[in-house]
């Protein structure tokens, strides 16, 4: 049993007007897919990470040194930066309300994803650097 109603979808017809602006599809898929990625980059990087636990300074070298384990750290954090700067970005869309302030807030965010992802990188690549 399905009771009439008046409003016919949340896209076209009388309901188009309750919709903002057609952004949240594409925010979704976006996160999604990167909740995708993150889960089996997130149990390697797990578990390449406990695996050296404990070694000398040396070890640790050799181990991230292996291009494997060096690729899916870099790409944890890089992808793991990028899902949590499209995540910011929907709060500061949501709650900043003066559009001077949500520009720079979302600038902001931009550089400050980018400069913690190029740090993420060197970081490991510098661990990984032959001595």
């Amino acid at each position: 049993m399905s009771v009439p109603t008046h409003f016919n979808s949340g896209r076209t017809g009388r309901g188009a007007a309750f919709v903002a602006d057609h952004h949240g599809a594409q925010h979704a898929r976006f996160m999604r897919l990167t909740s995708y990625a993150l889960a089996p980059l997130g149990v390697l990087a797990a578990w390449h990470l406990a695996g050296i636990v404990g070694l000398p300074a040396e070890g640790v070298r050799a181990a991230i040194g292996r291009p494997f384990p060096a690729l899916v750290l870099i790409a944890f954090g890089v992808i793991g930066m990028l899902h949590a700067r499209e995540g910011m970005n929907e709060i500061i869309l949501d709650y900043v309300h003066d559009p001077v302030l949500k520009e720079k807030a979302l600038c902001a965010n931009l550089w400050a994803a980018r400069a913690i992802s190029i740090l993420w990188t060197l970081a490991l690549m510098l661990i990984a650097a032959p001595k």
